[in-house]
């Protein structure tokens, strides 16, 4: 068999761990290889591993060999936008494009999750038009009640907006050393609230909007700094959760918790 891997760690003086865009296998090999480095083997599958008989270093390292992508991410980016422009009130929308544009090209080659949902590049932007555009559905049957639809399609946008510092991308899906040690929750509504208060948000639009992202995983046990407050917060983590299930469920995983 041929196929390229990635070394991902060594145990003991032969044997190594590596992967590709489809998982993990151990490799058994007298060829000096090193963490990191991406290589073309050629073996035998035995006992469980795979007994390398050559390892030819890869210089130049196409991402996709080694890493899984989302199906459409052309889609996803104009469904993105798509519900962005259905927001009614034009300074929330041109708050979104303040904050979106100029992350943009981190944003929609972002993780939602190291494994569980929408664990692959372009994953957040996928996962994020999907929660708008519930969203944009489910919202205005709750507007007669007092639900502020606008409101809760830019808290939908903005719940994981923190996720393109928490995790990286390459050469595996890992929180990051600094940013993993304070969460995409923290991050996210700190950054909005900076960006809102430069933009000259409404301070009370602004503390709703930020409480919705404090607020998205729902419960303190998983991981919310805060319950929901507002109706607006309940719905955006209603909806963040099924999308989430969703996925994980659709995708071959079993279920589980919030993401």
């Amino acid at each position: 068999m041929v196929f390229k891997g990635m070394v991902l760690k060594q145990k003991g003086p032969y044997r190594y761990r590596v992967f590709d865009r489809t998982g993990e296998i151990w490799i058994d090999s007298d060829l000096p290889l090193r963490e990191g480095k991406a290589y073309e083997f050629s073996g035998k599958y035995k006992g469980g591993v795979v007994v390398v008989e050559s390892a030819v270093e890869i210089v130049e390292i196409e991402v996709s060999d080694f890493l899984p992508f989302a199906q459409n991410p052309e889609e996803d980016e104009r469904r993105f936008w798509e519900v962005v422009s259905s927001v009614s009130d034009p300074r929330l929308r041109e708050f979104l494009h303040f904050i979106f544009v100029p992350i943009w090209d981190d944003f929609k080659r972002g993780v939602a999750a190291k494994r569980y949902h929408h664990a692959y590049i372009g994953g957040l932007l996928e996962h994020t038009a999907n929660v708008g555009e519930i969203a944009v559905k489910v919202a205005p049957m709750y507007a007669k009640d007092g639900v502020r639809v606008d409101l809760a399609i830019v808290g939908a946008l903005l719940h994981d907006i923190g996720k393109i510092w928490e995790l990286r991308i390459f050469p595996r899906f890992e929180y990051h050393e600094e940013y993993g040690k304070w969460g995409h929750i923290f991050m996210g509504a700190a950054f909005v609230r900076e960006k809102g208060r430069e933009f000259g948000l409404p301070e009370d639009t602004l503390l709703d909007i930020v409480h919705i992202i404090l607020a998205h995983h729902g419960e303190y046990s998983k991981g919310s700094p805060v319950v929901p407050r507002i109706p607006e917060a309940l719905l955006v983590h209603l909806i963040d959760n099924l999308d989430a299930q969703m996925n994980h469920v659709l995708k071959g995983g079993e279920r589980e918790g919030s993401g």
